[in-house]
């Protein structure tokens, strides 16, 4: 009401006339500031206001609304198509713009044409605003009231910081300057990469009869590649440039030479110095009040949402892990002498061992720690054998022949897992050694297309761990093996093997991911689930594969591509070529000497989950706009993603990547199975793995079984819990678990355990959150503790209590589950 009368004011109190003026525009800002607010009902109420009380109002006369419409047209028309709502916002959007269109006819009806203001210059101002704080603020006014339309872009190119979704910091932008008039945030569909020429002259073209300025700050001149670059057509150096540094700030005076267009500085006001986004993360952390540093409406939605809470500002470098796999002789005498002198060190049958390895001339996998000058820390024998060798070796006609009917290939015999006793020098420095060991010789004869597997060993020379490793993996004593109290004998069928994949270690925040307590618990769990999964298809392999072996496999691969070395170099020397992950692998990571850009997917069910698409993760560009980010690059790129078996991701990105004429060197994966191979060759990529399956049964992630800790997204309009996307987890009671051919009991069991382990996991990091913040763990500070945690979707009128513990729902969800136990089993 006091904006739809305040001509009235003008002759009541007697302001000069620019006074008067400038508080209305104030008073318009903090109505089009209610239209960018993160609330739906504020900025429906707002919509009302501007429709029916400004442009729609039976008192303010036209000459007004025609002034504040040419003052606010381009912000209105902005902020309406921003944050569009639900249902019910595009009825008020509608009626707020057929108030709007009904002044525009009757304006120029009767008075003329509608005015439209507009400035000579433009000020483009780039930046990761990660957050937008008051000091960006104050730069993008000072630059407007030098007579410039500064246009906001959010940056996506500096690919080593940790930032915040895109969309949410073009929100956090749009809440904090759409109270400001010439300020307007740069479209989402146009990346500029300032480093690329052909980026900035789209940029000049976009603005044909209007002087281009970047907005730059005088760190960025002197250390961004971009200005050391020779000078070329449309290059950076040619645009002209405002320049702002801090109060008494001295720098060399041939700082701007390399900059051929005009320049002006700014200095930055002294008491915005000292605002940084380290200083706003430390005070977010610690719950502190920040509306000094940004926006108060900022805050407000920082702190609602949980956004910084316990997130560095870099991504980490991921580098290689301590372990090396070597493929050795048997009778290669050194190495036997190595193992004698370290592994086989003090045990009672290490000649016999060795004996027996020298005499079957028998193949070698040695595990060494390279953060001990590539000390063994332990090794597997093992041989192919042909089908006419299998008799000899199992002496029982009856298991010679079992074995004979499931495969007609060569079989692999593994005779000895031997491991360094734990605590015995460097046994801690590797966890699980004896899985690490009979993963590697099992998927290595995998790649040959072996299909079946056995371990024979003498009685007395295999260990507990071992065997529990392979049990874990799937393997059992034959019924009818003889001979066994001389012998060890377990087999297990490889050729549909139940894949897993083992990454809970990269879900979890610091400082809880370094806690001892919590890695244990991690290693308990995930043992406890290889277990159950080994009975849902007894007899057939369970392959557990570690995220952190792979991720270092990784490591190697792509640096080797980029022609980089695998540790990280000072000076920064980056390869050619970009590393685009576009799945969950590698996301939020940097590989060393190498451009690290995620390509921010995600596999969206619809909520009876009878089908899915591949869209942006939430918060995150379209696709199409990330794509497009990713060619500003202007390099090569290797795609990276964990599995490639359906490969849906790559179906939905393959034609848009094409179709941007991004040229793809290779596509790197963690695992290929037969069936992906040939999907590589239907889409004409190049592909290389870390692991090859011919065949696979199935595979899960091991994170996407526990619920609030991972899962797959469900399309839901909002949020139960902020922070927390709506999620299923493919086992029961959440969902029917997507196997066949195995049993009811199996698949309960399963499921169980799935919760059981994620109830667990939970407490461990509710207890370690407690001692470390005298606070409780509740859903609305998960995000402290888990990266990206998810809900469990039960529903659209279900709602979450955000003051309880993620543990309390599951102990409900397991209460659930056992009321199905009688249906079930």
């Amino acid at each position: 009401m006091l904006l739809e009368c305040y001509a009235r004011y003008l002759g009541r109190f007697g302001e000069e006339k620019e006074v008067a003026e400038e508080r209305r525009i104030q008073i318009l800002g903090l109505i089009l500031s209610c239209l960018a607010n993160y609330r739906e009902q504020v900025r429906q109420e707002a919509m009302l206001v501007i429709g029916q009380h400004v442009f729609g109002s039976q008192i303010m006369a036209e000459k007004d609304k025609n002034d504040l419409f040419s003052l606010c047209s381009k912000k209105l028309l902005f902020l309406l198509n921003e944050n569009k709502g639900g249902e019910l916002s595009l009825y008020y959007r509608a009626a707020t713009l057929s108030h709007v269109y009904r002044f525009m006819s009757r304006y120029q009806l009767f008075s003329g044409s509608v005015g439209l203001k507009g400035r000579n210059k433009v000020a483009f101002f780039p930046g990761t605003f990660d957050p937008f704080t008051l000091s960006h603020k104050e730069i993008a006014r000072k630059i407007r009231e030098l007579g410039y339309t500064v246009y906001l872009a959010i940056d996506e190119f500096s690919w080593s910081k940790k930032t915040q979704p895109h969309l949410v910091r073009r929100q956090i932008v749009n809440m904090s300057m759409a109270d400001e008039f010439y300020v307007h945030l740069f479209p989402d569909d146009m990346p500029i990469n300032i480093a690329n020429p052909a980026d900035l002259k789209k940029l000049k073209d976009t603005f044909p009869e209007q002087e281009v300025y970047i907005v730059a700050g005088s760190d960025v001149i002197h250390n961004a590649s971009s200005y050391k670059k020779e000078p070329s057509e449309n290059s950076i150096h040619s645009f002209n440039h405002i320049i702002f540094r801090r109060a008494g700030e001295e720098h060399p005076e041939d700082l701007y030479r390399c900059i051929t267009g005009k320049v002006e500085e700014l200095e930055l006001p002294p008491n915005l110095e000292d605002i940084s986004s380290t200083k706003i993360r430390e005070n977010i952390d610690n719950h502190r009040d920040i509306s000094s540093l940004i926006d108060p409406v900022v805050q407000e939605y920082i702190y609602h949402k949980g956004l910084y809470l316990r997130e560095p500002e870099f991504k980490p470098i991921l580098r290689a892990r301590a372990i090396t796999f070597d493929n050795e002789s048997g009778t290669d005498e050194k190495i036997l002498s190595e193992l004698e002198n370290t592994v086989l060190f003090g045990h009672a049958d290490a000649e016999a061992i060795l004996t027996k390895i020298r005499r079957d001339e028998e193949c070698l996998i040695v595990l060494r720690n390279s953060a001990e000058n590539d000390r063994p820390v332990g090794f597997v024998s093992y041989r192919d054998l042909r089908s006419d060798e299998l008799f000899g070796v199992l002496r029982n006609m009856e298991l010679a022949n079992t074995v004979r009917r499931k495969t007609s290939r060569e079989v692999l015999m593994i005779t000895g897992i031997y491991v360094r006793e734990r605590g015995v020098h460097d046994g801690e420095a590797i966890r699980d050694s004896a899985q690490l060991l009979l993963v590697e010789v099992i998927t290595q004869e995998l790649e040959k297309n072996c299909s079946y597997c056995l371990y024979v060993a003498e009685r007395g020379l295999t260990s507990k761990e071992v065997l529990f490793a392979l049990e874990r993996q799937g393997f059992v004593r034959p019924d009818i093996a003889e001979d066994s109290e001389r012998r060890t004998i377990y087999i297990v069928d490889m050729h549909e093997p139940l894949l897993l994949l083992h990454n809970l270690e990269t879900t979890i925040k610091e400082p809880f991911a370094s806690s001892p307590v919590v890695l244990e618990a991690i290693e308990r769990n995930h043992k406890k689930l290889q277990l159950a999964m080994t009975r849902l298809y007894p007899g057939n392999l369970v392959l557990s594969l570690s995220s952190g072996v792979m991720h270092h496999r990784l490591v190697d691969r792509i640096t080797a591509l980029n022609g980089v070395p695998r540790e990280p170099t000072v000076p920064r020397q980056l390869g050619e070529n970009m590393c685009v992950p576009f799945g969950k692998i590698l996301r939020g990571k940097v590989v060393p000497n190498t451009v690290t850009k995620t390509l921010h997917t995600d596999k969206v069910y619809e909520p009876d989950l009878t089908s899915y698409s591949i869209e942006p993760f939430p918060y995150y560009s379209p696709l199409e706009s990330q794509i497009r980010m990713i060619k500003s690059f202007h390099r090569p790129v290797i795609l990276v993603d964990d599995l490639v078996h359906k490969a849906d991701r790559l179906q939905a990105l393959a034609p848009s990547l094409k179709e941007a004429g991004i040229p793809i060197k290779k596509v790197v994966v963690g695992v290929i199975s037969g069936y992906g191979r040939d999907l590589m060759q239907c889409f004409h990529l190049p592909v290389e793995s870390i692991y090859s399956m011919p065949n696979l049964r199935q595979w899960f992630v091991e994170s996407t079984l526990y619920p609030f800790i991972g899962g797959d997204t469900v399309r839901r309009d909002e949020m139960k819990v902020a922070g927390l996307q709506a999620s299923v987890n493919m086992i029961l009671p959440y969902a029917t678990p997507r196997l066949t051919g195995c049993s009811r009991q199996a698949l309960y069991e399963f499921s169980e355990c799935c919760i059981e382990n994620s109830r667990d996991l939970l407490q461990v990091l509710e207890a370690e959150y407690r001692k470390q913040f005298a606070k409780n763990l509740t859903l609305s500070r998960l995000p402290e503790a888990v990266i990206l945690p998810l809900c469990p979707d039960k529903g659209s009128c279900m709602e979450y209590d955000e003051n309880l513990a993620a543990s309390v729902y599951l102990e409900n969800d397991l209460e659930m589950l056992g009321r199905m136990k009688e249906f079930m089993i």
